[in-house]
């Protein structure tokens, strides 16, 4: 797993990557085709945004001990609707440990610069996975 090869549901989605370190990672996507009948960010859509964001954080973490990673928990709480532009994801880590990493993360309308929604994701340190 690496940036360049992130998945169908991640491609659909549109999410790019401005930056990833084990320790920070930035993500954005557009609003603009991930919306819910009401034309706003759909909650679903936010949040794999957050998830994956934090997820590829966290596999550059496992990746130093020749391990992977998988979700474990995501807490989201939306805050305002996404109208439009794109949507920027900012995951700290928490807990950098041998079993789980841990991540806050916002997501931050680029248009207006407010929160739309906010949360924690946790990730499992596992052996490597294959299909």
């Amino acid at each position: 797993m690496d940036e360049n090869n992130i998945g169908a549901a991640i491609a659909k989605m549109g999410i790019t990557f401005r930056e990833i370190t084990p320790e920070h990672a930035v993500g954005v996507m557009p609003v603009e085709g991930n919306t819910q009948p009401f034309g706003i960010l759909h909650g679903g859509a936010a949040a794999l945004l957050a998830e994956t964001v934090a997820s590829f954080a966290a596999y550059k973490w496992a990746q130093k001990s020749g391990k992977s990673t998988v979700g474990a928990h995501l807490d989201i709480t939306h805050i305002k609707p996404g109208l439009g532009g794109n949507v920027v994801c900012t995951a700290d880590a928490v807990h950098l440990g041998r079993r789980t990493a841990v991540y806050r993360f916002e997501n931050v309308s680029e248009d207006s610069g407010k929160v739309i929604s906010t949360g924690v994701m946790s990730c499992a340190i596992v052996e490597h996975l294959e299909k």
